[in-house]
């Protein structure tokens, strides 16, 4: 799998990116000044992380209690820690630590829409977006320095990260690794700013690593990040790129590829009506079809031959096939800390097998788990470690 990862310097509106494969191998990077520049690339994922003053990250104590239970307090427990009012900022809420807290990365809501506009203008669809302060992965008793000439990003032991004028972060420095018990400390730094002495801001001997700009930032630090925080959640998750999935469905269930691929291009005006599929396809569902079945000779009543072709796609001969499609992919939808990677259907064996990108195999046993509850059969597949993520498939039949 090819993933793009690139990096925003929100105040600079600049953005570096590399592109790379699971194994780590680099084959492309560069810089840009708008996120169009990214449209054309061929890869599968899309990664960023962000960096501004203006966003922050919090460390809350929280009392032990479930997941859903800690996200309705956030809102509370942020209003002191927070200018102006809760309901003008969106956030994101890691797991609660052994130590009791919980760490929330919170951006306004004007500049995360404002980002997911421009995601939006540029037709890409970036999969998880994260602050950068908030992203080195954990190392015992070490934090990281990044500098960017005025602007500096500081994390502690993956604890908590903090983004602000280079001057404030280096006056609170010595202060700031006391209270995280830091023994060391890993400096980027372009090799052209300005020479620190470091001796005045700490008594640490920074281990530092010179950079020639954003982009060699990028590439030296890529094996010390990972996705923590996603940003896009909720009604700011990404959407799912139905026409690239499409792509790669079996040849032999073309027409309900075709269906499916029309129903969210909203070229299919009504699909569902007292359990059954009335399709009207415009003027490209004819081109469409041809291009799934070569070999049909041409029929004037082409409504009526998808229609018959559809009706054999009963799943299990139960449930309409798009109905349980549907069915399958909110699953998906309502989990926020799971997407979707791809989907097929196995037509001699009659099932689906999804494949699901998550975090944690929690994740996985929580997915079969409401397909089990929803009247499924369902067995899980190969896993595998992409990244900090897990790709797993999944096999879906009917009971």
């Amino acid at each position: 799998m090819r993933t793009l990862t690139f990096l925003h310097n929100h105040l600079k509106e600049t953005i570096a990116w590399l592109i790379k494969d699971d194994m780590g191998v680099i084959y492309e990077k560069g810089t840009a000044s708008t996120f169009s520049e990214l449209q054309a690339k061929d890869v599968d994922r899309l990664e960023g992380f962000i960096f501004s003053p203006l966003f922050s990250n919090k460390r809350l104590e929280v009392p032990p209690a479930s997941k859903s239970q800690i996200l309705e307090s956030i809102p509370f427990l942020l209003e002191d820690n927070i200018l102006g009012s809760i309901e003008d900022y969106h956030f994101a809420v890691s797991s609660r630590s052994e130590e009791g807290e919980v760490t929330v990365s919170v951006m306004p809501i004007n500049s995360i829409e404002d980002e997911i506009h421009l995601f939006n203008k540029a037709q890409v669809n970036v999969n998880s977006l994260c602050l950068l302060d908030n992203s080195f992965k954990e190392k015992s008793k070490t934090s990281f320095l990044a500098i960017f000439d005025e602007i500096a990003v500081i994390n502690f032991e993956s604890k908590w990260g903090w983004c602000a004028e280079t001057n404030t972060i280096l006056t609170l420095l010595e202060k700031s690794l006391k209270d995280f018990e830091s023994t060391s400390l890993k400096v980027f730094q372009n090799k052209r700013s300005k020479k620190i002495n470091w001796n005045k801001y700490t008594k640490l001997e920074p281990d530092i690593v010179y950079v020639s700009d954003e982009l060699d930032f990028l590439g030296k630090t890529l094996p010390l990040l990972e996705n923590k925080l996603n940003l896009l959640k909720d009604k700011y998750a990404p959407k799912i790129p139905w026409k690239t999935y499409f792509e790669k469905w079996k040849y032999g269930l073309a027409a309900a590829s075709i269906a499916i691929a029309l129903y969210f291009s909203q070229i299919i005006v009504d699909i569902y009506q007292n359990n059954t599929i009335a399709i009207d396809l415009l003027e490209e569902s004819e081109s469409l079809y041809y291009s799934g079945f070569p070999n049909e000779p041409k029929v004037e009543d082409l409504e009526k031959l998808i229609r018959q072709k559809l009706k054999g796609l009963e799943f299990s001969g139960k449930e309409p096939f798009l109905l349980t499609v549907q069915n399958l992919t909110q699953v998906i939808f309502n989990n926020e800390r799971v997407s979707l990677y791809s989907i097929n259907y196995e037509l001699n064996r009659n099932q689906f097998v999804i494949e699901i990108q998550c975090s944690e195999f929690e994740d996985l046993e929580a997915v079969k788990s409401t397909f089990s509850q929803g009247g499924y059969s369902v067995d899980i597949g190969s896993s595998k470690r992409v990244g900090n993520s897990i790709l797993s498939e999944i096999f879906i039949k009917k009971t």
